[in-house]
């Protein structure tokens, strides 16, 4: 078995003359790049495209979702999966897993792209030398983000793919260690140190990248990653003691600089994640998909893992023993993955008056789409199908449940449906332990036209990963950890006055957030980095960073997603993932006495 590690990229065409009668051969003529191809325009511009490209092996899809949003506060598992381990955390997390196997396995290879853009590319001088140092600048930022996924998933892991830390790796040995901590830190920091810090003329641009340029990164998107690594870095075991204050400054650089850097938030954070909006000003890194089914493939029943998925997981079962509606583009696909918490849905959210950020983050009222489907009320199409009543609201609905003309969810119970259809659904019981109907994240949701009108198919949309808002919380975070609980809440108040349903409501968002934050601390912004960022890929990361996965996940998911589901239970080391059976066993760590690629405690 090869070493996952040991994989280097390479490129083999097979260019085919074409036959002219039917008893000609078929001539083909493979041809092999080699690392050369790095000194040359068109193998940095190739490399830099893979490079990215390789990042949708993780954001969007299921695999880099399961280790993000997954067995923490804000979301436990819907219907479509019993009992995942990425949620209960029970003996099926183990190295055999495939998620943390994939983002391993996906990782090396675009790093070790990286590394070859990096090391050789400065000989491309078929290329103005701007390009070149633009180019290897972009691949200092992939990579640095690709570690920084790395070590925050796994903790110690390697830098020396077989020709040195970070060097472009030839080699087919399989010898493999596994590095400090500290050290992976310190490689991701001067990466995007080096890019960022204005010296030597090998920045990245300090402006936004044009049309056409959609999903480049530029200095914003590097300085937002470094603000964040050095925060995470200062909570961990490999702190340093100027970490807090990095972290606080460099935000506040982009922050500060925004009109240069062509980033601000928006004043609505309903415009945020609209569908066709996705490269505003708020944005600071994306990753793109597209239609060519060459470099996209979007089969829609087991394709490959570099699908954009996000607009199917957050899905209920809204084509289920509903009124009025079948799967359609517009709703999606409802893989039933991800079912929001009772915490998330009415503590964390618990103010829906003054925060408009519920109504705009949750999908919880669906419309007709199919008047001959369980109608007995006569629905016509585009009237209100479902709606899942908010907690706020209740009370107030509760009375009038069974005779409204549509379905309505409560917190705790639904419409009868034996008055409704005349047959009674086991699902509608205790809906607030069910899996089945909830309200929706819908900020991946998808109504752009798919192949055949097929909703199995899946979306397009640029998927963010880093946003200006985010930002301002890296920095209120920072402050608060130095002390300066005052400028943390001034901090959190620039993103809690945007949350505002109404101007006149901005006093009521943001008068005591600095008295919650001295009394409920880091908890505190932990919940506003869910008002704001909820489902976005980084909760988990949030949690272990701050040492908080294993209490607010035994606090605040700890019931069953239905009943006789498993009850997740994280323990102290699940807050690293298990390296990949196949690396451990495929590979000689020089290190160690025994050979043995290290293994994480616990596993």
């Amino acid at each position: 078995m090869k070493n996952t590690l040991k994989k280097y990229i390479y490129l083999v065409f097979a260019a085919s003359l074409t036959a002219t009668g039917c008893g000609d051969l078929l001539e083909e003529q493979p041809r092999q790049l080699t690392p050369d191809f790095f000194r040359t325009a068109q193998g940095l511009e190739s490399g830099i495209t893979a490079a990215y490209a390789s990042f949708r092996n993780f954001y969007g899809n299921e695999g880099g979702m399961n280790v993000t949003v997954y067995g923490t506060d804000e979301f436990t598992h819907g219907e479509q999966v019993t009992n995942p381990p990425f949620n209960v955390y029970n003996n099926a997390l183990n190295p055999m897993e495939g998620s943390p196997g994939s983002i391993w396995g996906r990782s090396y290879p675009a790093i070790n792209t990286c590394n070859g853009i990096i090391e050789l590319g400065q000989d491309a001088t078929d290329l103005p030398e701007a390009d070149r140092n633009r180019l290897i600048a972009e691949a200092k930022f992939i990579r640095a983000n690709w570690y920084y996924l790395l070590v925050t998933q796994f903790g110690e892991v390697t830098l020396d793919l077989g020709s040195g830390p970070l060097r472009f790796n030839q080699s087919t040995e399989n010898l493999a260690s596994r590095a400090p901590i500290a050290d992976v830190y310190q490689a991701i920091i001067d990466d995007l140190e080096t890019i960022t810090d204005g010296l030597n003329g090998d920045d990245l641009p300090d402006a936004r990248p044009g049309s056409g340029q959609e999903g480049r990164a530029w200095k914003a998107s590097a300085l937002h990653l470094l603000s964040k690594v050095y925060l995470t870095r200062a909570w961990s075991a490999a702190g340093q003691s100027g970490d807090y204050q990095r972290a606080y400054d460099i935000a506040m650089q982009l922050i500060n600089n925004k009109a240069t850097y062509g980033v601000d938030l928006l004043p609505d954070y309903a415009n945020v994640h609209s569908e066709g909006n996705e490269y505003n000003s708020e944005t600071l890194f994306m990753v793109n998909w597209n239609d060519n089914i060459i470099y996209n493939d979007y089969s829609p029943f087991g394709g490959p893992n570099y699908q954009n998925r996000s607009s199917f997981f957050f899905n209920c079962r809204y084509d289920d023993n509903l009124v009025g509606l079948v799967r359609d583009v517009a709703n999606g696909r409802p893989w039933v993955r991800y079912k929001p918490t009772e915490w998330l849905l009415n503590e964390a959210f618990a103010d829906k008056i003054n925060d408009s950020r519920f109504d705009k983050s949750f999908k919880t009222v669906w419309y007709v789409n199919s008047v001959s489907t369980r109608n007995p009320k006569g629905l016509a199409l585009g009237d209100t199908a479902v709606w899942m009543v908010p907690q706020h609201l209740a009370d107030e609905v509760a009375p009038t449940k069974d005779t409204r003309r549509y379905l309505v969810f409560l917190p705790e119970e639904a419409t009868d449906p034996n008055s409704y259809f005349g047959q009674n659904f086991a699902d509608y019981t205790g809906y607030n332990v069910q899996n089945r109907y909830y309200p929706v994240l819908k900020k991946y949701l998808s109504s752009a036209p798919r192949p055949n009108n097929d909703a199995n198919i899946t979306s397009l949309r640029p998927f963010i990963v880093y946003r200006f808002a985010e930002t301002y919380l890296i920095a209120a975070e920072a402050a608060y950890q130095l002390g300066n609980a005052t400028e943390a809440a001034n901090l959190l108040n620039v993103v809690r006055a945007r949350a505002a349903a109404s101007p006149e409501q901005v006093s009521t968002m943001t008068g005591s957030t600095l008295g919650d934050l001295n009394s409920q601390g880091i908890d505190y912004i932990l919940d506003e980095r869910t008002r704001e960022l909820a489902g976005e890929q980084m909760r988990w990361m949030d949690l272990v960073r701050t040492g908080r996965l294993v209490g607010r996940v035994t606090e605040f998911n700890s019931r069953p997603a239905r009943p006789g589901a498993l009850v997740p239970e994280p323990q102290p080391h699940h807050v690293l993932r298990p390296i990949p059976k196949g690396q451990i066993d495929s590979s000689v760590d020089p290190s160690q006495a025994d050979g043995r690629f290290v293994q994480n405690p616990g596993y």
